[in-house]
């Protein structure tokens, strides 16, 4: 049975997503409809025909496109204007990624957004600007990925994302036609070493006493850090959360990077929100400095204060708490299985990268199998 409803801002806000996979038509729209998968994902879908075959096409996450946007889209593609825009010959990367950077203004963050802008304006547009998008070849793609690689093997990798990015939304909202290939598609990005440190009990406790007695101004900010320690989520995940999804003993988030997940609450965790709730009045848990209606949307200055206040080393990322959390889970004794659980993480090869053992840890753990040898050596003789 198809189900259909005129959707509006409020009633996209309290859709959830169930154990079995829905599809809403939206009678303001013909055409366009949101699917809803039990992974959390939340969609905008259309279909379209060509001869007897009907495909289902994805226009973007609900999370990233308004219904405004998904309109516009659908309407774009009948539009006489936009299917003259989606001539291979008329539109050229530099086009295509100011309107990419047009539609993202205010749905990625500001930092984000400056961050997109970086790339595009010292590599991908100097590279491929003024180029008509039919004209950009894997060679060529290739060739400067590359070079590039040479001097920032990281940067390489981002660059290539943002390209494809930008590409895949110009075909979704019909700006380039859909068929059209992508020129990066076959590139495969530079390996890695991996990111991240885990905090031993001495930076623990230095940085537990700084963010009780914070540098003047960041105290909303280390709130949030200490509480992104305590439960292991995401800076986003905190950042984001609303008092809606806290109840008693855990934290009900609806919108994650792996979907749906509840978030279990230690009593100290529990403390901290009980006193965070006496100070708020927004329906963020943490609101934005400048207008409590909006959610925070990054604490990055203020950890940089922090750590310079707790002694910590310049290159600690505030996402290696979430590498804290998971490896004192695994010393602890807890299984990569539960560990991945806490984290919600669906792959444990995940988890894995999140086991990063302090020195002294493995010190212990190479005594303890020495011993253990040497008592077994001595028996057999």
């Amino acid at each position: 049975m198809k189900t259909e409803a005129l959707l509006t801002p409020h009633m996209l806000a309290s859709l959830k997503c169930k154990k079995k996979e829905m599809t809403i038509y939206d009678a303001g729209c013909p055409g366009l409809a949101l699917r809803l998968r039990p992974s959390g994902a939340r969609s905008w879908v259309r279909w379209e025909r060509t001869g007897d075959t009907t495909r289902r096409v994805t226009l973007g996450s609900l999370d990233t496109m308004s219904l405004q946007t998904a309109r516009a889209a659908m309407q774009a593609r009948s539009s006489p204007v936009e299917a003259k825009l989606a001539s291979p010959t008329s539109m050229t990367f530099g086009a295509l990624s100011k309107l990419f950077c047009e539609a993202k203004t205010g749905v990625y963050t500001p930092r984000t957004l400056t961050c997109l802008r970086s790339y595009l304006d010292t590599q991908l547009l100097p590279a491929f600007g003024a180029r008509p998008l039919h004209k950009i070849t894997t060679p060529d793609f290739a060739d400067w990925f590359y070079r590039y690689s040479k001097s920032r093997s990281g940067g390489a990798n981002a660059a290539l994302m943002h390209f494809t990015a930008i590409l895949t939304w110009g075909k979704e909202v019909g700006h380039v036609p859909y068929d059209l290939p992508n020129p990066a598609g076959p590139i495969r990005k530079n390996k890695r070493a991996p990111r991240g440190r885990m905090l031993n009990v001495k930076d623990l406790r230095a940085l537990t006493d700084t963010l009780k007695h914070p540098p003047a101004r960041t105290h909303d900010a280390a709130d949030a850090i200490r509480l992104m320690l305590l439960t292991g989520c995401r800076s986003g995940e905190i950042l984001r959360l609303r008092w809606d999804a806290v109840r008693r003993d855990r934290l009900d988030l609806t919108t994650t990077k792996t979907g749906p997940r509840t978030v279990m609450l230690s009593h100290v965790a529990i403390a901290a929100l009980k006193d965070r709730r006496r100070k708020v009045t927004s329906e963020f848990v943490f609101p934005s400095p400048q207008n409590i209606s909006t959610p925070r949307s990054s604490v990055h200055a203020a950890w940089q204060s922090i750590k310079h206040a707790a002694g910590l080393p310049k290159t600690l990322r505030l996402h290696d708490l979430r590498h804290t959390y998971a490896s004192h889970a695994i010393l602890s004794g807890e299984s990569l299985y539960m560990t991945g659980k806490l984290l919600g993480h669906r792959d444990p090869q995940s988890t894995e990268r999140y086991a990063h053992l302090s020195g002294a840890a493995l010190e212990a753990a190479s005594e303890t199998v020495s011993s253990r040898i040497e008592k077994l050596l001595a028996g057999a003789s």
